[in-house]
């Protein structure tokens, strides 16, 4: 911002104390002027209240407990107890297990037998091989010659005899090399007719009498040209088939013996497995239920709800379960208590902020003569610790403040409104005539010096306008200087005052300057929130921009140039939380001539 030009022309000390008649009362809703009673003079500030936007607004919290007819109807819930979950389960799980080993024991005693009986089968049948070779070349050397000579009666005899002599052997038939049967030890068999059979060494199994038999063919070689005779010899497989029905009966009673014993192995073990599950769910659910009533306990209201820990056999998970529920009533009781104490505290700082608004300013503008004055204090929290002032002193001149105590919360707000109330308060102890921007600053530092006990310390800035001449005398403590723009020449200037902050020391020294306004002139009070406001990308607001904006929207009447510079705050900061209050003050002075 440019450094002041030669519009703004300091005056004398003097003539800020000289008495000027009063004029015309001030128009518009805001402070108005109160007549003096007596010797001393009274400032009034008008309840009104802030409709600027306020950041983290807080609302009043109710905390009710729940009533008995809110608590879960836990008899409606349908559905198997845990005790019989496990009782059916593991029921199942044994009768699976019963099962398999039934299964398992039956498909091996088959395959037991099965092995057996083609053990059986082999070496019954490597018998009749051994013996059907033996016979066969016993049979092949007698009978050559007699197959020769075409003795057949002969060879008859011999195969009956093999009979007689061999009871395994149940039939001995031979043939000659054209395939005829020629001797049979069966007495039905029909000599000379033809068998199909191919002379080669082989065995297969076959059927006699009703009987099943084993065939085992052995080749003849008796010198014919025609070829090779056959000797065919049947075995009996009685004794296999004894054997095999032996084995099967035996199968069939070890499957009836493993089928009892399993099945009484099984009844004894789903036996013993409920009891068991009985007993251990009984210990498991215990504690889960004297849990579950401490739960309904806590949802009923009791806070004093908790586990007794007592869950012997019931887990690692239930006792933490039980740990968990204690730990979580504790914190519920705690947060009950945190959200009690902020109800209380909400409570106090809405109440800290009907007093805060009651004490200042409203939004409307306030014109006394020439000279029109807009302000609003947009608070970072529910309370803030700016705030702002316009009094009437008498009927010609005008008081304007502007604060901003360090820090923010509830007791920033309270030093704040209590600094300011007292101010006002002291301001009534003197005569009009003896107050100026030196005395005002001064007693304010006295009185937040005095209250905050060199705690808390605030910046600020005063100035007392005459509304008819545009003369004006200020003061100010370590705070923003106010910016002054002429809407008719377009210049810019400023109302510098140096100070230190307010409340650090009663011996602190202010000192006040004065200027003269010209026709046209606006003046911007601000606190630092305004042009420290940040955008998206952490670049400050700054001074420069404010000049820019108040520049732009010079031509609006005060109170349009104060929303119009907060908008255009708003629009910089592009959504971002605002970091401290912010408050902006306009004074336009235009006379009519």
């Amino acid at each position: 911002m440019s450094k002041p030009n030669s519009r703004l022309s300091p005056v004398s000390e003097d003539a800020s104390q000289t008495a000027i008649p009063r004029g015309p009362e001030g128009t518009g809703v805001g402070p108005r002027p109160v007549e003096p009673t007596g010797t001393h003079h009274t400032v009034q500030f008008t309840s009104t209240t802030v409709a600027a936007p306020v950041a983290g607004e807080m609302t009043g919290t109710i905390v009710a407990p729940l009533e008995a007819g809110e608590l879960p109807d836990v008899a409606s819930i349908r559905g198997m107890r845990l005790d019989q979950l496990l009782l059916l389960t593991t029921g199942a799980l044994v009768i699976v297990i019963v099962s398999l080993l039934a299964v398992t024991s039956f498909i091996s005693t088959t395959s037991q037998f099965e092995e057996t009986a083609a053990s059986f089968t082999e070496r019954l049948q490597n018998q009749a091989r051994e013996l059907g070779q033996t016979v066969s070349h016993t049979l092949a050397l007698t009978s050559a010659t007699s197959l020769r000579d075409n003795n057949y009666g002969f060879l008859t005899e011999v195969a009956r005899s093999i009979i007689e002599d061999n009871k395994n052997i149940l039939r001995v038939q031979m043939f000659d090399a054209e395939g005829l049967l020629v001797a049979d030890s069966d007495k039905d068999a029909k000599l000379g007719t033809a068998s199909g059979r191919k002379a080669e060494r082989g065995w297969a199994s076959a059927s006699f009498q009703g009987q099943p038999v084993f065939e085992f063919h052995e080749p003849l070689d008796y010198g014919s040209q025609s070829g090779k005779g056959l000797i065919v010899i049947s075995y009996s497989l009685e004794s296999l088939q004894k054997q095999l029905h032996e084995l099967e009966e035996a199968r069939d009673e070890t499957l009836r013996n493993t089928t009892l014993r399993t099945v009484g192995l099984g009844g004894g073990f789903v036996l013993l497995a409920a009891v068991l599950v009985a007993f251990q769910s009984r210990r498991i659910t215990r504690p889960l239920g004297v849990l579950t009533r401490k739960v309904m306990q806590l949802a009923a209201g009791d806070l004093n709800a908790r586990s007794t820990g007592h869950a012997a056999g019931a887990g690692r998970e239930v006792r933490t379960l039980g740990v968990v529920f204690n730990h979580m009533a504790e914190r519920i009781k705690v947060l009950l208590e945190d959200v009690r104490v902020k109800a209380q505290l909400e409570r106090e700082m809405s109440l800290a902020r009907t007093v805060q608004e009651t004490l200042s300013p409203g939004r409307e503008a306030l014109q006394v003569g020439p000279l029109r004055i807009a302000g609003v204090v947009v608070t970072a929290d529910a309370c803030g610790g700016d705030w702002w002032f316009r009094a009437p002193l008498d009927e010609q001149r005008v008081a304007i403040g502007i604060g901003d105590v360090t820090g923010h919360g509830l007791s920033t707000a309270l030093v704040a409104t209590s600094a300011t109330s007292g101010f006002a308060s002291a301001m009534t102890m003197r005569e009009p005539d003896q107050l100026n921007s030196q005395v005002l600053i001064s007693a304010l530092n006295i009185t937040l010096a005095h209250l905050g006990r060199g705690e808390y310390q605030m910046s600020s800035a005063l100035a007392v306008i005459d509304t008819q001449t545009g003369f004006i005398d200020y003061a100010a403590g370590g705070h923003p200087a106010a910016a002054v723009y002429n809407r008719l020449s377009g210049q810019f200037a400023s109302l510098p005052a140096r100070g230190p902050l307010l409340g650090a020391s009663v011996t602190s020294q202010y000192s006040s300057r004065q200027a003269q306004l010209r026709p046209g002139d606006i003046v911007v009070w601000y606190s630092d929130g305004l042009t420290e406001s940040r955008d998206a990308a952490g670049k400050l607001y700054g001074t420069q921009r404010l000049s820019a904006a108040v520049q732009a929207n010079s031509q609006l009447s005060a109170e349009g140039l104060r929303d119009a510079i907060l908008a255009d705050v708003r629009s910089f900061s592009a959504g971002q939380p605002q970091r401290d209050d912010i408050t902006v003050v306009v004074a336009e002075f235009s006379p009519a001539s």
